[in-house]
């Protein structure tokens, strides 16, 4: 379906390209100069890591063509700026990595992490007010900046920890938050259920917490605080609250989605009395 799509729609072909390719020279022109200032040995690894992985999520967003439909079920023949932006900001783990792992002089792994990460992360605001505003608005869109938030923010909790901007246990538990649901997926679809590939309300709202968290724990971090206590202060009550109403919220999308051979469950209230 998706390679038909992009066949039948040359907008729609230039449109993949345009995105792959922004999104192929701007990785690479990160991770590049980042291991040339840390030697000459790490150039061909870290290109070599950071295209493997353009490959990876190029691939996602092709697949991701046959979803380029409005709420309407209109088609839509572009990927968009939102989807673009969405796909910018997965394009960018690898480079951020490679630049938490290496050793850099001075302060420059912190500078490049606050000013280079901290605007790839406000991307995730950026997109979704551009698709709401200007559109387009769709299913792809939906379903494809929850899963880059998930690829995004996790790299960003590792590299974080390499930095000494989060504790271990801080980095685990923002993974634990992304990568839980996607670890219970095949039992979703074992037990024949197909909810809503959306964001919840709790899940967007620990979503901009974990956010202020990096943030806030950075400058801890650059004036030269002690993270730890800043973590349990400002990460314990902010992040694990929501992120049990972010669970819980999912369950409950799990448990009143349809079952595949059945029809649309309907919630127990609005079903006519037997």
């Amino acid at each position: 379906m998706a390679l038909a799509r992009l066949r039948q729609s040359a907008r729609l072909r230039h449109s993949l390209v345009l995105w792959s390719l922004l999104g192929l020279i701007t990785s690479e022109g990160f991770s590049i100069p980042v291991a040339l200032i840390h030697g000459s040995e790490s150039v061909v690894p870290a290109a070599a890591a950071t295209l493997v992985w353009w490959l990876l999520v190029t691939v996602v967003v092709v697949g991701g063509a046959a979803m380029l439909i409005t709420d309407d079920g209109i088609p839509v023949d572009r990927y968009g700026v939102p989807n673009g932006l969405t796909a910018l900001r997965a394009w960018f783990c690898v480079p951020l990595l490679v630049l938490a792992s290496l050793s850099l002089p001075g302060r420059l792994p912190l500078a490049l992490w606050g000013g280079v990460g901290g605007a790839v992360g406000l991307l995730d605001g950026v997109d979704g007010f551009i698709a709401r505003r200007w559109g387009p608005v769709t299913a792809l869109g939906k379903a494809l900046d929850p899963f880059m938030d998930s690829l995004f923010f996790t790299a960003g909790a590792v590299g974080s920890y390499f930095l000494g901007i989060l504790p271990l246990w801080l980095a685990a538990l923002i993974g634990f938050r992304y990568f839980a649901p996607v670890l219970g997926t095949p039992f979703v679809f074992l037990a024949k259920r197909r909810p809503e590939l959306v964001h919840t309300v709790w899940g967007r709202r620990n979503t901009i917490l974990i956010g202020v968290t990096f943030f806030a724990l950075y400058w801890v971090r650059l004036a030269g605080g002690p993270v730890w206590l800043a973590a349990l202060i400002i990460g314990l009550p902010l992040l694990v609250p929501t992120m049990l109403l972010h669970f819980i919220a999912l369950g409950r999308r799990v448990a009143a989605s349809p079952v595949v051979g059945r029809g649309a469950v309907r919630p127990a209230a609005t079903q006519p009395p037997g």
